[in-house]
């Protein structure tokens, strides 16, 4: 249950016009705050600011109107809170910096076309008397909306020759090579950029101190994020001892500058921190996650089930993260990337979105953020869709009877390959299925099923167990929920064993095992085992078997008798 009162008064909101119902805005114009929809932001859109919106987008020239858009699309959406990427990985602004370089300052060939467009943006922009990120904190302001900017802690290394035409290096970058990590003997390195810079150089920690202090300072924010969650370790995986003071001094510092900047713009400045959820990982990193918090020195986790570009992680334990913070100004935000990457949906579906949501704040959340680098699921500009998706985001009892999909955490070999070195990180599918070797896959499910039928409410609960090299007929396997057995009277088998749809065949071949569920054999509200046991196997061939995926979907009526459907005809 949730752990603090969550208030929000936007659920019902119309959603967001786009851009030519814009109201005009412009850099001279005054920031005329509009009431705000919480008092402390809930939920979190994260924005690289350039793929989906104008950087990219729009034909040259932009006006102003043009640029806001990123956030004129959330604007009566039940997202409250912008993060936006206010530089890149490689130490240039987005914006007209005193600190650091603008996107394109030190290119004299460009050797890509589509960032050569973002960086004339926004040297037109600046050329033209706004400044990109004054005009955004101005219309977040405007709208109701916190505006908070992000920058990579860390920077990735690189060589003149290889990136000065692309524009997203620094010379700072250029001319200190001396200041990456380099190669190292630990296993764990070789899922890791050498190239990525060391915090432990003085020079380093001040390049960057020096950026986030800008953007608390010479901006109107509602304070910063920090993406310590990628180019990490910040320094050798051997050094990760003498990091972690450093990090915590580093920090010191910063609040100090925000406190600061409090003081002279009468504003709140916040100061949020990106890190994987689990403990073990925070020592991995060098990162005192429980001093920052005991000292007062982050107002926020944003906790992710490892580092960026995360697994869809419905079920992200973040109850550490919630125990840390009890008591404290700190908040505990679960962190959900919305990357599917399935044969049909590259992004989650709405239903996902809402049980992950769910399954948050029933762990005691503080609020909900989507964390990749653009949220666009049917990709740009948003569809209804997605302004259905996200209105109940900030809406814990609204979310207690949407319809769900729960997906068990299924992590492709390539994300496993970026993150198997992170200690804590949770189990996942696909598990190879062995003879008489069980596989138990864990599910965590909000929804008090009992009490919703009860209320006659629950139109459906399937649960679906996809199983891949299987064949039905020459092979047999028992599946559990909870220790009990599932009736075949409740089974439907799916043959997926070739099946040819509009994009190709589905893969993996196999069979889905689907069970419509009776209210005897409902998940409970938390935790839940499925079991599967392989117990009879064809002998004619090698194959591997495996679990591929597991879900439950649920679906609501509004009410006792009142189906969606009412009539065929």
């Amino acid at each position: 249950m949730q752990r603090r009162e969550f208030l929000q008064t936007v659920g019902s909101a119309t959603p967001a016009v786009l851009a030519a119902q814009t109201a005009t805005v412009s850099a001279s114009e005054p920031a005329q705050a509009a009431p705000r929809q919480s008092a402390e932001p809930r939920v979190f859109l994260y924005d690289d600011g350039r793929h989906a919106g104008p950087l990219y987008q729009f034909a040259p020239p932009l006006t102003p109107e043009d640029f806001v858009l990123t956030v004129d699309q959330l604007v009566g959406s039940g997202l409250d809170s912008l993060v936006y990427f206010a530089g890149s990985e490689g130490g240039v602004a987005l914006y007209n910096s005193q600190v650091a370089q603008i996107w394109g300052d030190n290119v004299k060939k460009w050797t890509h076309f589509v960032w050569y467009r973002a960086s004339r943006h926004i040297q037109q922009l600046i050329a033209d008397g706004h400044d990109p990120l004054k005009l955004l904190c101005d219309r977040c302001h405007q709208k109701g909306l916190f505006f908070i900017a992000s920058n990579w802690v860390n920077l990735s290394g690189g060589d003149r020759k290889t990136h000065g035409g692309q524009g997203r290096k620094s010379d700072f970058v250029y001319d200190h090579p001396q200041f990456q990590v380099g190669p190292e003997n630990d296993p764990r390195a070789e899922h890791v950029a050498p190239t990525r810079f060391s915090f432990l150089h003085p020079e380093v920690r001040k390049e960057r101190f020096l950026v986030f202090e800008e953007l608390l300072s010479r901006y109107e924010t509602d304070g910063v994020e920090l993406n310590l969650a990628e180019y990490v370790p910040l320094c050798k995986f051997s050094q990760v001892g003498q990091l972690e003071p450093l990090v915590t001094n580093w920090l010191r510092d910063l609040r100090r500058a925000a406190q600061k900047a409090e003081q002279a713009q009468g504003r709140r400045k916040r100061i949020y921190v990106r890190i994987p959820t689990h403990p073990p990982a925070w020592k991995a990193l060098g990162y005192d996650v429980p001093t920052w918090v005991s000292e007062n020195l982050v107002d926020g986790l944003i906790c992710l089930p490892g580092l960026m570009e995360p697994p869809m992680d419905q079920s992200l334990d973040i109850s550490e993260a919630i125990k840390l913070t009890q008591g404290t100004q700190c908040k505990a935000i679960f962190g959900f990337g919305d990357l599917l990457g399935t044969q049909l949906e590259r992004a989650a579906t709405q239903s996902m979105f809402w049980a992950a949501a769910a399954n948050g704040y029933h762990q005691g959340a503080d609020g909900f953020a989507i964390v990749e680098h653009h949220f666009t699921p049917n990709g740009w500009p948003w569809t209804s869709e997605e302004y259905q998706t996200v209105r109940l985001l900030a809406q814990p009892d609204m979310l207690a009877t949407a319809d769900k999909t729960y997906r068990a955490l299924f992590v492709s070999p390539v994300q496993a390959s970026r993150t198997d070195w992170l200690p804590g990180t949770s189990r996942s599918l696909p598990q190879p299925l062995i003879m008489d070797q069980p596989v138990n896959v864990e599910l965590r499910i909000a929804d008090d099923l009992a009490a919703a039928d009860d209320e006659g409410k629950i139109e459906a609960v399937q649960l679906r167990v996809r199983l891949a090299g299987f064949e039905a007929s020459l092979n047999e396997v028992r599946i559990e929920l909870n220790g009990r057995l599932l009736p075949d009277s409740a089974l439907q088998l799916n043959d997926l064993t070739y099946r040819l749809l509009k994009k190709g065949a589905i893969h993996p071949y196999g069979y889905a095992f689907e069970y419509i569920l009776t209210p005897e054999f409902y998940p409970r509200q938390g935790n839940n085992t499925v079991k599967v046991t392989l117990v009879k196997i064809d002998p004619n061939i090698e194959l591997q078997m495996a679990v591929h995926e597991v879900d439950c979907s649920i679906a609501y009526r509004v009410h006792r008798h009142f189906e969606r459907k009412p009539i065929d005809y």
